[in-house]
């Protein structure tokens, strides 16, 4: 068999929310994510199920935008742990000859949570990754297939679709703090995926806890995340763009969120988050 080659890119910025950690946390948090991504991502080149099990959250969710012949229009097609692994046990002929090499690339670690790129032959990948009971699972996963010809990977415009991108962002975490629903329902794929990482208050014990967009839009309706603007500190990064997809962080004062967003018909619409509060918040009426 071929050697795996593996090249990885480690970007923390050192202002994020990991810079207050200690090196060797910060390093066995690295570590920890790119074992999780090289096993869900090299457990698939290989054919190994039981490393791509390990890799994954067993609430799981993995989608790709796929456009229909009959129509032209997209639609979004989801696997979930299960399917995945019973998928890759099944494909072992299919991978007999396609090259192991493996890239994957760490954008953010901070809060027990982690956002990563996967890229091999056949798959370009965007993850979300959960620290849960010391152990690093992929939670959410956009992805598309690879294409040969890496000019097909980008667009012509890049700064312009990063515009696009951007004020999906913003519609998001603006229009939470504005309570505008129509900037909210504009940014969100009405199959959205948003996943928060709890903890338990009688227990301890952290747990994920799923929303759509149906709560996200009516909570903003009603008004449950209401924000002064001078108060909300947001920060918008965009780590990378390609095949119509894009993941971005949004920082601000209540919030931490992961997004993975795509271009579905036309418009760009977020198509899961991964999210914690954000720790240093102000207190309500403080």
């Amino acid at each position: 068999m071929k050697s795996v080659l593996l090249t990885i890119l480690i970007a923390v910025a050192a202002a994020g929310p990991a810079a207050g950690q200690d090196s060797a946390k910060i390093n066995e948090d690295e570590d920890g994510v790119v074992r999780a991504a090289m096993d869900y991502m090299e457990g698939g080149v290989t054919a190994d199920a039981q490393r791509v099990a390990r890799g994954v959250h067993t609430e799981l969710t993995k989608v790709i935008v796929r456009t229909l012949p009959q129509t032209g229009r997209q639609v979004l097609n989801y696997n979930t742990q299960t399917t995945l692994v019973e998928f890759v046990r099944g494909m072992a002929e299919r991978v007999a000859e396609v090259d192991k090499g493996v890239e994957v690339t760490v954008f953010d670690i901070g809060h027990d949570l982690a956002a990563a790129r996967t890229v091999g032959q056949l798959w370009y990948d965007f993850l979300q990754l959960a620290k849960i009971k010391g152990e690093w699972k992929i939670v959410n996963v956009l992805w598309a297939r690879n294409q040969p010809d890496a000019a097909d990977r980008l667009p012509d415009d890049l700064e312009a679709v990063k515009v696009e991108v951007e004020r999906t962002a913003l519609d998001y975490i603006e229009g939470a703090y504005s309570g505008d629903a129509e900037r909210m329902e504009r940014a969100l794929h009405p199959e959205l995926t948003k996943m928060m990482l709890g903890r338990h208050r009688q227990t301890g014990e952290p747990f994920l806890y799923k929303m759509g967009a149906s709560d996200l839009v009516e909570g903003t309706r009603a008004g449950l995340g209401l924000l002064e603007e001078d108060k909300r500190n947001i920060e918008v990064d965009v780590y990378d763009i390609a095949f119509d997809m894009a993941s971005v962080k949004v920082a601000s004062a209540m919030y931490i969120d992961y997004l993975q967003i795509a271009k579905v018909n036309a418009e760009w619409k977020i198509i899961n988050v991964l999210w914690v509060p954000n720790p240093e918040a102000p207190r309500q009426g403080g």
